[in-house]
């Protein structure tokens, strides 16, 4: 059964549309002012709330303002009842995130489709979200065991290897095989955090109050961050000598975590899929509204195909670099630029030159006048 609240100071409205609404087979709670109402629907979570606007306490749109910003009650359906009609007061309840606003008085049938209207909205909003849920769960249940598979073998072989045959093995020949179990146990571990990180990222994608939060950090030291990542990167590859780096600095509407994280994963792109010996190029450069952060490789490249069917667990050349990652490393710096408004572009010439590019918004500067 559906539960509506409905917040109305005239006694006589109050009750006359409960028993209406109880007649329709929902369960009604009535608040007589803006303030019981609030806590009426932080504590019961209703389906729909029915407000009027002129309430004692606190009017309704204090009420819609408070539960917007509250994420247990920010996607509940809101309709205003009033007998204010003036355009202005309607567009203001619109902008406080109200889904309907019906005047005083109103009929039997206006009420009941306004309400039907926004439970199938909600229907239809709820569907999609489970279908992307269970199209994500799907993802990994396909692919993540599969891209273990072979760190996972490689374990197990070298594991063999070093219990059936370590009376016969030289000792210089004992922390080889250690190090390159130790590489295959990182890359299983490296894979599993991406997968949790996107999982993360698409389940957080509507959480109002988490995305005001990580848009509100910064990083500072731009460009000490992303070539210490850069060199990083580089070293593991054992090709300190194809980077190049020319970053400038800035303070950019990211926290410095999540930069690391992006930064990391389209430069460790560019040497995953390029040649040792090719130059990676990783510059950083801002205009008066966003920072740029690219990485330009000559690799494999990406065919248009590919582009166009750009996202997570797409994996670029597949048959050929079936052991070289999961592509999800570009989708997640992707979504990360996409949840601080910025975006990730990609222009590519297969086997001559691929630039990856982040676009990240600056810190807004606020001048006070003197």
């Amino acid at each position: 059964m559906k539960k509506i609240l409905l917040i109305e100071d005239n006694p006589n409205v109050l009750l006359n549309t409960t028993r209406m609404l109880q007649s329709e087979g929902y369960m009604v709670i009535g608040a007589s002012n803006g303030r019981d109402g609030l806590e009426m629907a932080q504590q019961h979570i209703p389906s729909l709330i029915i407000s009027d606007i002129m309430m004692p306490e606190i009017d309704g749109y204090g009420v819609i303002s408070a539960l917007r910003n509250n994420p247990a009650t920010t996607t509940i359906p809101f309709i205003f009842l009033s007998a204010k009609s003036d355009k202005t007061d309607f567009r203001h309840g619109m902008e406080l995130g109200s889904d309907d606003y019906l005047t005083k008085p109103f009929t039997r049938d206006e009420l009941l489709g306004a309400i039907d209207a926004q439970f199938k909205k909600q229907e239809i909003i709820n569907s999609y979200y489970k279908q992307e849920l269970d199209n994500l769960r799907g993802n990994i249940s396909k692919s993540l065991p599969h891209q273990l598979l072979f760190p996972a073998i490689e374990v197990m072989g070298l594991a063999d290897i070093l219990v059936k045959n370590y009376h016969a093995m030289e000792a210089h020949e004992v922390p080889e095989l250690g190090k390159r179990i130790r590489k295959a146990g990182r890359d299983m571990h490296e894979m599993v955090k991406k997968f949790l990180l996107y999982a993360e990222l698409e389940s957080t994608e509507n959480d109002t109050e988490w995305l005001k939060q990580i848009r509100n950090s910064k990083t500072t030291f731009v460009d000490i961050e992303i070539s210490v990542c850069a060199k990083k990167i580089a070293e593991n590859y054992s090709r300190v000598s194809d980077l190049h780096v020319d970053i400038k600095d800035a303070s950019i509407q990211i926290s410095d975590s999540y930069l690391s994280t992006i930064a990391k994963e389209i430069i460790d792109n560019g040497f995953k899929f390029s040649a040792e010996g090719s130059s990676v190029n990783v510059s950083g450069s801002f205009d008066d509204k966003e920072f740029c952060l690219s990485v330009t490789d000559r690799g494999q490249g990406i065919e248009p195909e590919q582009l166009a069917n750009f996202g997570a667990y797409i994996k670029f050349e597949k048959k050929l670099y079936i052991q070289q990652g999961t592509g999800l490393g570009l989708a997640i710096a992707k979504r990360l630029a996409e949840l601080h408004g910025g975006r990730l572009e990609i222009d590519s010439i297969p086997y001559e030159q691929t630039i990856v590019r982040v676009f990240l918004p600056l810190v807004k500067v606020l001048y006070n006048d003197v």
